[in-house]
């Protein structure tokens, strides 16, 4: 009887198109959208960010929040993908924002946001000079290893006029899009 409800079970499953998290690790440990991970760009650009992930119960769906540790000034990345811009330089950035979610038993979709930050000073301390939008997909190659490919979308600050809430209104156009990839590493465990 019991086998009859397993195979009953995974029949449904395959209905209805639910699958199991990719086992990516040693043992039976499945993989999950979750940790500490660090995105190193690969030639010909150079850059590097961090951030982390939290699932929700099912580990398929993740958010997270991250840091561009090594970055690259918006007009000289945009020349060198033949787009003309006037970005203003910008101070800071923002923290990144991701949504994720595994389209697959070893892929994964996201979208990500951050913004360009410059120092105004009083009653203020900064303004956005540049939103920054990335989409792509990541795949699952090694426990702990991934491969990214990331579509990057920069718009002027102006882009988010209405609605104004933080994103680029649907209507308005990157000033410069660009693809680069990346291998992400977790941060391992301590032992």
């Amino acid at each position: 009887m019991k086998t009859y409800l397993v195979h009953l079970f995974v029949i449904l499953a395959l209905i209805f198109g639910v699958s199991a998290p990719v086992v990516a690790d040693e043992g039976n440990k499945a993989f999950k959208l979750e940790g500490a991970w660090v995105a190193k760009a690969q030639l010909p650009y150079s850059g590097q960010w961090s951030y982390v992930v939290s699932s929700d119960p099912s580990g398929k769906r993740g958010s997270g929040h991250g840091t561009v540790d090594v970055g690259f000034r918006a007009n000289f990345v945009c020349e060198l993908n033949g787009f003309e811009t006037d970005f203003e330089t910008s101070d800071s950035e923002s923290p990144i924002l991701v949504s994720m979610v595994m389209t697959g038993p070893d892929t994964i979709s996201y979208n990500a946001i951050w913004y360009g930050l410059k120092e105004i000073g009083y009653p203020f301390s900064n303004e956005i000079v540049l939103i920054g939008t990335v989409t792509g997909e990541l795949n699952v190659v090694a426990p702990g290893k991934m491969h990214g490919t990331h579509k990057f979308a920069l718009y002027a600050p102006d882009a988010d006029l209405d609605p104004y809430d933080g994103f680029p209104d649907a209507a308005t156009y990157p000033e410069c899009e660009f693809e680069m990839n990346t291998v992400d590493t977790r941060l391992p465990m301590p032992e």
